[in-house]
């Protein structure tokens, strides 16, 4: 008799536990975020088998959220024949270094350099997965500023967030400052958990200044994209597709200056190599974008070609780059991108003293670009510029990955330039 009963023990660790019928579905583990944030994101339903893909895909829906250090599921046989089916959250409750993060504190921008402010941001802000920070920041790029996000706000996965800013630096290659007001709300929603739809506009205020000259910009800027999102890990995915559209228009609010609409489109695709119950996956990412301007063709707002989101190996131009004709290739209104990586994972992600995750991924990449301040077809008569190099993904707290690149950049043939670069978001 107890044979037989640690013989239905064994059960889920056999793999019987497919064949059950799902009676209950719960969650333990947070205290600090509400139930219904969990519950919202769980789609397996009772009364039907279990079907370790769907528990699966629930269990990513909730590392999504960014909220939590781990999620893990099981599945534990009843006395009637059923299964419960479990999962458990691991969350960091402390106040500083969990809900909140900040203080004094270093930034770095291709750009501008290195700032230096303080700030901080509530994370998971009243166990309801909002985000609410604010900071300040003085060096090379002078900026104050508060934001507000909230992935669910109402209805059906209806998101919204808000911004105010007031920014100031030195252009990088134009002999001007730069000075910035903007406040920008946007409007989300789900279709389903693929399907993401924003809506939203930014009122801005720019000036360029310099010692002979001052040009002044007051704009109202509408702005949409459309996600189609099949990624299993957002902050480092092994499987799955994203499809981005996007625009953003300028409207002269004074009437005087044409007006601009900017389209955007990327795609990236990433495929598992290895075996899928491999925890340190070789995976292979490819990614193209790419940015057409329409309206207005203002120098200021001249996109640059060569640097960590679009060509890596190559550093942020300098006023000398911008003035030398033989360089003029690296700066345009329209451009086309593309990359293809190799990573491999060293340490996968894990939760540390339960509190934090982390998790190390290296791998090595192929940049290439091309960009054009005159039509878009002339794009495909002109020669890309290259980059090679390596690339160090870091699963930290508190941003969705850290990114640290080193490259060598090439152009007709011959190397021209090579870079180290940072960076919170992936490039594919």
């Amino acid at each position: 008799m107890m044979k037989l009963r640690g013989f239905f023990f064994l059960l889920p660790i056999l793999g019987f536990c497919q064949g059950l019928v799902v009676s209950e579905v719960i969650h333990k583990g947070n205290t600090l975020t509400k139930d219904y944030i969990i519950v919202r994101e769980i789609q397996h339903s009772v009364g039907i088998p279990l079907d370790s893909t769907l528990a699966k895909e629930d269990k990513n829906r909730l590392i999504n959220l960014g909220i939590f250090a781990d999620v893990k599921w099981r599945a534990i046989p009843l006395e009637n024949m059923t299964v419960r089916l479990e999962y458990e959250i691991l969350e960091n409750t402390k106040f500083y270094g969990g809900r909140f993060f900040g203080g004094p504190a270093p930034s770095f921008d291709e750009e501008t350099g290195w700032s230096f402010g303080g700030g901080g941001m509530f994370k998971n802000f009243r166990g309801r997965n909002e985000q609410l920070g604010g900071g300040f920041m003085i060096g090379g790029r002078n900026t104050f500023g508060i934001s507000y996000f909230n992935p669910w706000i109402t209805g059906d996965h209806v998101s919204f967030n808000a911004d105010i800013a007031k920014v100031s630096f030195q252009h990088p290659y134009l002999e001007s400052e730069v000075q910035l007001t903007t406040m920008e709300m946007m409007v989300g929603r789900y279709f389903g958990y693929e399907r993401k739809v924003f809506l939203g506009f930014e009122i801005e205020e720019m000036g360029f200044l310099s010692d002979s000259s001052e040009v002044n910009y007051q704009y109202f800027a509408p702005q949409g994209f459309f996600h189609f999102d099949k990624r299993d890990i957002y902050s480092q995915p092994t499987e799955g597709i994203l499809f981005k559209q996007g625009f953003v228009g300028r409207i002269d609010l004074q009437g005087k200056i044409q007006n601009n609409f900017i389209w955007f489109q990327s795609f990236s695709i990433y495929k598992n190599l290895s075996k899928a119950n491999n925890a340190k996956p070789l995976v292979l990412a490819f990614g193209i974008k790419t940015h057409m301007n329409f309206g207005m063709k203002d120098q200021n707002f001249l996109a640059v070609m060569g640097e960590s989101g679009s060509v890596r190996g190559w550093n942020y131009p300098n006023r000398m780059i911008y003035d030398d004709p033989n360089q003029s290739y690296r700066f345009g209104f329209h451009n086309v991108k593309t990359a293809i990586e190799l990573r491999k994972v060293i340490v996968p992600r894990f939760p540390f003293a339960d509190l934090y995750e982390l998790g190390i991924t290296v791998g090595t990449f192929i940049d290439m670009g091309v960009t054009t301040q005159n039509n878009f077809k002339d794009l495909f008569q002109m020669k890309p510029i290259l980059g090679t190099g390596i690339t160090l993904l870091l699963q930290v707290p508190f941003v969705n990955i850290l990114r640290l690149d080193y490259g060598w950049g090439f152009y007709n043939g011959q190397q021209v330039d090579r870079a180290f670069h940072l960076s919170t978001e992936h490039q594919i």
